[in-house]
């Protein structure tokens, strides 16, 4: 025994201090705990704060500068800023100036002076000098929507699309399976993703890269919410569970259990610690996600496989397997009615109840607008294919309705498609019928399993 000490004494390392033999077998046969990191999300957001913090230095010294001139730049809604800009301000820079004051991103606005649009790279008071004397406003801005989408597909990609041109803009890369699910927050301009490969990866789309990949485990997110502001992600799965993930730390903070099925669908309103849930149980459940319970289960009957929801009104959509559509009220838990029409199984809805009209979309091809004070179907959208995802622009009246063969943008208004973009790279059009005006792009190699399309409803008040 002192023979088997003293060879293990010899083995153990030198310098050890004041560690006892008890601290030093912890440390070198124990678990070493793993520090938690911050996401680079994290990062990147610590270094535009540096580059704000730099700006206000710079505007106040455009405040101090004799040379410069005090502007004021308008809108067409009515908001005006006043402001003085230094000797050798830049367009861009007066750009990231109004972005802090009006909380528009600046890659939305556009500023004009006499007509000509500013460049961000001219000196205004070098090129504008005498436009920039004259009485105010002597600048407008121009706040621009760009229609856009983000489509993920079983070709591990997810993409980014220009729907005005039907082109893609940029492919995300780094799933190493397909992306089954995905969500967006288009104003901090960030999105999540749930593979097949037991991740969920954070993108930082104005760079088109992945700054957070959380493994998952046993729970791959078939469906997901995500608030950026509260660094939340909600995922629902195949074991019947959902989860709530640190979008941040890389973390679940808690598991939500209930449901006796696959989770089809999630809905989710941080603020008031809020999330409703699908499931092929037949069921809705109502949850408080601050104290990981169930507060309220909805009957709907057969599979729920969609689910919206409108949380000032309390009021929320589930469809089924079944092809029925029902809407609840969701503090008295009554079904205040049901949509009948579709002939499939329903994949997708989106609720507006302010309009007291709603969208839902099917298996049997059909996207149909309905009414819902009378639970009428006032439009039935031909899509030729099974749509399987779909998005919804309320305010301009579109909506992205994505099958395994194709996207296409339906004006839901004049019953027009738009614009098609292709979701197989070896499929045929065949239906001309639904030709689109303008070019079409080629987009992922496999079946589309998810989109989000832009709405306007965020920058309404800032449009001209």
């Amino acid at each position: 025994m002192w023979g088997f000490g003293n060879t293990l004494h010899g083995c153990l390392p030198r310098g050890l201090g004041n560690e006892s033999f008890l601290d030093l077998m912890r440390r070198l046969f124990g678990k070493t705990e793993k520090k938690t990191k911050p996401c680079s999300a994290t990062v990147r957001e610590e270094l535009c704060h540096l580059r704000r913090q730099a700006n206000r230095q710079r505007w106040t010294c455009w405040e101090s500068d004799t040379a410069g001139v005090e502007v004021e730049v308008a809108m067409m809604s009515g908001r005006s800023w006043r402001f003085i800009i230094g000797n050798g301000a830049k367009g861009g820079e007066v750009k990231e100036r109004l972005a802090e004051l009006s909380g528009i991103h600046s890659t939305e606005l556009s500023l004009l002076c006499g007509g000509v649009q500013l460049q961000d790279h001219e000196v205004l008071l070098a090129t504008y000098a005498e436009a920039l004397n004259k009485p105010p406003p002597q600048l407008q801005l121009l706040r621009i929507f760009r229609p856009s989408a983000i489509s993920c597909s079983t070709d591990c990609t997810l993409k980014i699309w220009d729907l005005e041109k039907a082109t893609c803009v940029n492919t995300l890369r780094g799933h190493g399976d397909g992306v089954m699910s995905l969500t967006v927050d288009w104003k901090s301009r960030y999105a999540v993703s749930g593979s097949h490969d037991c991740t969920l990866r954070v993108w930082d789309l104005d760079h088109g890269i992945c700054v957070q990949a959380i493994q998952v485990a046993e729970h791959p997110a078939f469906c997901l919410e995500f608030d950026h502001s509260a660094r939340r992600i909600l995922t629902g799965s195949w074991d019947n569970n959902l989860k709530l993930w640190d979008s941040e730390l890389g973390v679940c903070v808690g598991t939500l259990n209930g449901h006796s099925g696959m989770v089809k669908a999630v809905r989710l309103h941080w603020p008031n610690h809020k999330a409703i849930s699908g499931s092929c149980d037949g069921t809705l459940k109502l949850w408080n996600t601050e104290r990981s319970t169930c507060t309220q289960t909805f009957e709907h009957g057969e599979e729920v496989w969609a689910v919206d929801v409108d949380w000032i009104s309390s009021t929320a959509l589930s469809g089924s397997m079944d092809a029925s559509i029902c809407y609840w009220n969701l503090k008295s838990g009554a079904c205040l009615g049901t949509l009948v029409g579709h002939t499939d199984a329903v994949s997708c809805l989106a609720l507006r109840w302010s309009e007291g009209q709603a969208l839902s979309a099917s298996w049997d091809k059909t996207v149909r607008l309905w009414g819902l004070p009378n639970a009428v179907c006032l439009a039935v959208l031909q899509n030729g294919h099974a749509v399987t995802t779909m998005s919804v622009d309320w305010v301009h009246r579109t909506a992205l309705a994505g099958s395994p063969e194709a996207m296409r943008l339906w004006n839901f208004e004049t019953q027009i498609c738009e614009q098609v973009l292709d979701g197989h790279l070896d499929v045929e059009r065949k239906d001309s019928a639904t030709s689109p005006t303008t070019p079409v792009s080629v987009g992922h190699d496999e079946a589309v399993s998810f989109l989000v399309m832009n709405s306007s409803e965020s920058f309404f008040f800032g449009l001209m």
